[in-house]
C-alpha cells in the first residue's frame, strides 16, 4: 500500500490541476502578497513588493536571482521524484543558514551601493514602528535583522503548517490536519505543484517562493486569525473610534480599562465561568469613571480552532448584560497570550492616537492579576516579544493592575504569526 502511496499522488495532481487551478487562482487572492495576515507578519517582505525601485533592484540582482532560480530548481525536483513523503519537498522551500547569510550580504552590498535602498530603510521601514525594537541600530543592521526575522519565521510556518512540528503552543496553535494522512500530503503536493506553475506570478523576488508556500500552508490550515476583524477601524471598533474625538482624556485617571480574557475549553461555551467575573471586575471600575474606555482582549485561542472569538463575545455581554454603550467598548480581537494581551491594546491605543503618557487600568481575577504584577510575566515578555509591551507601574488592588504602554508593542512579532 505504501509504495502506491506516491503513484496515487501524482495522478491526483495530474488529474485535478487543470480543474482546480482556476478556483485556486480565485483563493489565491486571500494569500496574495496583499494580504493582511502577510502585512500584518511580514511587512518587510510587503513594502519590498510595493516599491517599485527596490523591488526592480532586488528582482534582477544576479546573486538574489541565483537563489530564486536554484531554490525552483529543488523545488521541481522534488517534486518530480513524488516521494512517499513531502518532508523533503516541504523542507526544500525553507532557508538554509548559508542562505540567510549570503542574502544578508547582499541585501548589505546593496544598500551601501544604492541611496533609494537607504531611503528605503528609513522612510519606509524604520518610521512605520513594525521593526520598532530595532530603530538603535544603523542601517544595514536594521535591515538584517528585519530580513533575518522574516525569514526565520518563514522556516518555522513551513516546519509547523509544513511538516507539523510541534509550536510552542501546541495545544492551540498546531497544525490543523494529520500532516501523515495521505490526504494532507496529497493537498501539499497539490498546492506546491500549483504554486510553482502558476501562470499570472507577478515577479521574482528571492524571497517570494517561501513567502507564497508559507502564506497558503496558513490559508489551508485556516489560520487567517490574525486578519479577522481587520481593519477594526472600519469595523467592530468603527463607534468606538468616531467617539474619540469628544473625549477629554484629562478627566480621567486613566486611559482605558483593559479586560482580560480567560477562554472557554469546550466548545458550546461561548465565554467561560472566568471570563464572565472578569468582565464584572472591568465594569465595576469603569462604572467608577476611572476611564473612558472598556478594552476587551482576546481572539480565537481556545480552545483549538475556537469558533468564537472571545473579544466580541465579551464585547456582546458587554452591552446586552450591563448595558455598555458600544461607542465605549474597544474591542482586541487577535490576543492568544497575556503577553499580546497588552501588547495588541498597547497598539491600539498608539494607533488611535490616545494618549500613552497616561496609564491604563489592567483588570482580571485575582489570581490572573498575581500573575500580571510577578517578575515572571516581565521575564516572560522579554523571552517571547523581546520587549516589555508596557511598564508595570503599580497593584492597585488584587484585580486591578496600572500599566504605562510602550511603544516597542508596534514591534512585529511573525514567530507567532497568528497573532504577530
Amino acid at each position: 500500500m505504501k509504495n502506491i502511496i506516491p503513484i496515487l499522488i501524482f495522478f491526483m495532481t495530474l488529474i485535478l490541476n487543470a480543474q482546480v487551478k482556476k478556483q485556486f487562482d480565485v483563493n489565491y487572492k486571500l494569500a496574495s502578497s496583499k494580504s493582511i495576515v502577510q502585512d500584518k507578519n511580514f511587512y518587510l517582505l510587503t513594502a519590498i513588493q510595493n516599491n517599485v525601485e527596490v523591488k526592480s533592484l532586488l528582482e534582477n540582482d544576479s546573486e538574489l536571482k541565483g537563489f530564486y532560480d536554484r531554490q525552483h530548481e529543488n523545488i521541481e525536483q522534488n517534486l518530480r521524484r513524488n516521494s512517499n513523503s513531502v518532508e523533503n519537498l516541504v523542507t526544500s522551500y525553507q532557508f538554509e543558514k548559508e542562505d540567510l547569510t549570503s542574502i544578508a550580504k547582499r541585501l548589505e552590498f546593496l544598500l551601501q551601493k544604492h541611496q533609494f535602498f537607504r531611503d528605503f530603510v528609513n522612510h519606509d521601514l524604520r518610521v512605520s514602528g513594525k521593526y520598532e525594537n530595532f530603530n538603535k541600530y544603523s542601517d544595514a543592521i536594521f535591515l538584517n535583522k528585519a530580513w533575518d526575522i522574516c525569514a526565520s519565521s518563514l522556516n518555522r510556518i513551513v516546519n509547523i503548517y509544513g511538516n507539523g512540528e510541534k509550536p510552542q503552543y501546541a495545544a492551540i496553535d498546531s497544525v490543523s490536519y494529520d500532516v501523515q494522512s495521505d490526504y494532507y500530503k496529497g493537498a501539499v503536493f497539490m498546492w506546491s505543484d500549483f504554486l510553482l506553475h502558476k501562470k499570472s506570478r507577478e515577479s521574482h523576488l528571492f524571497f517570494e517562493t517561501t513567502l507564497d508556500f508559507s502564506m497558503s500552508l496558513l490559508y489551508f490550515n485556516h489560520r487567517d486569525e490574525a486578519a479577522r476583524y481587520e481593519p477594526l477601524a472600519e469595523n467592530e471598533n468603527k463607534k468606538a473610534i468616531t467617539s474619540l474625538k469628544n473625549i477629554d482624556f484629562n478627566q480621567f485617571d486613566y486611559s482605558a480599562i483593559l479586560v482580560l480574557g480567560n477562554g472557554p475549553e469546550n466548545y458550546n461555551d461561548r465565554l467561560s465561568a472566568i471570563g464572565k467575573l472578569n468582565l464584572q471586575l472591568g465594569v465595576l471600575e469603569y462604572k467608577t469613571h476611572k476611564a473612558p474606555f472598556i478594552i476587551v482582549s482576546g481572539g480565537y485561542a481556545h480552545p483549538f480552532r475556537a469558533p468564537f472569538c472571545e473579544a466580541i463575545e465579551m464585547k456582546k455581554e458587554l452591552m446586552n448584560v450591563y448595558h455598555i454603550p458600544e461607542e465605549n467598548i474597544l474591542i482586541e480581537p487577535h490576543a492568544r497570550h497575556t503577553t499580546t494581551n497588552l501588547r495588541n491594546a498597547s497598539r491600539l491605543l498608539i494607533l488611535n492616537q490616545i494618549p500613552i503618557t497616561k496609564p491604563i487600568l489592567v483588570v482580571t481575577n485575582s489570581i490572573h492579576s498575581s500573575y500580571l504584577g510577578n517578575d515572571s510575566f516581565a521575564a516572560r515578555c522579554m523571552s517571547e516579544l523581546g520587549y516589555l509591551p508596557a511598564e508595570k507601574l503599580k497593584r492597585i488592588s488584587n484585580t486591578a493592575v496600572e500599566f504605562l504602554p510602550n511603544i516597542s508593542s508596534l514591534h512585529q512579532n511573525p514567530i507567532d504569526p497568528l497573532d504577530p
